[in-house]
């Protein structure tokens, strides 16, 4: 299978974030770029859709300590390339940057059905198998993606709610991190919390 168009622009984002940090590529198309902060403190993922990706630096702090693992996910929101992400960046904190959502502490806790016209969301708990969708990474890796999504949840943080958008967070949460999401507007907020 060919490579999609995609990772040309996946390159381009690599070669930009190549100027300013140390920055790789993975067999999924997400690109990473590491900023180091101060000694101590702790490594924490930003996970984000690409389109997020301007938004994400944004909201970086100038002072910090520990490091920040801006990962760039190519995926339509997948846990494979997630967990992924979590080897690479050796994370032990996680946020997933979304479009809409405030500062959130939990989330998941559901799977898609096979249904007559379209998938089925459902309880996790519900019987019946969740779908496995098969999935082409724009590098051309296929993979399969289960999807089903425990339920996670973590320390609130200062004003942080249950009712994440994330459900991939059940990744991190099961290697015992802790994983937060956040929208654009809490993001600065939420990385301040954690970078102390």
């Amino acid at each position: 299978m060919r490579p999609t168009a995609d990772l040309d622009a996946i390159y381009a984002d690599l070669e930009v974030l190549s100027r300013y940090a140390r920055a790789q590529i993975d067999e999924f198309g997400s690109v990473y770029a590491s900023f180091e902060g101060g000694y101590g403190g702790n490594t924490v993922l930003l996970w984000t859709p690409r389109s997020l990706a301007t938004a994400a630096l944004r909201a970086i702090p100038g002072s910090f300590s520990g490091r920040v693992v801006l990962g760039l996910d190519a995926s339509p929101g997948d846990a494979l390339p997630f967990g992924r992400a979590l080897e690479l960046s050796g994370a032990e904190l996680v946020v997933i940057l979304g479009q809409k959502e405030l500062l959130a502490h939990a989330g998941g806790g559901w799977k898609e059905l096979a249904g007559d016209d379209a998938p089925l969301r459902s309880d996790c708990r519900a019987e019946g198998e969740a779908l496995l969708v098969e999935r082409t990474a724009p590098t051309g890796l296929v993979y399969l993606e289960k999807r089903a999504y425990p339920a996670w949840s973590s320390p609130a943080l200062d004003g942080s709610e249950p009712g994440s958008s994330a459900p991939q967070g059940s990744v991190a949460s099961e290697r015992g991190l802790r994983v937060y999401s956040s929208g654009p507007q809490a993001l600065k907020r939420a990385l301040s919390l954690l970078l102390k």
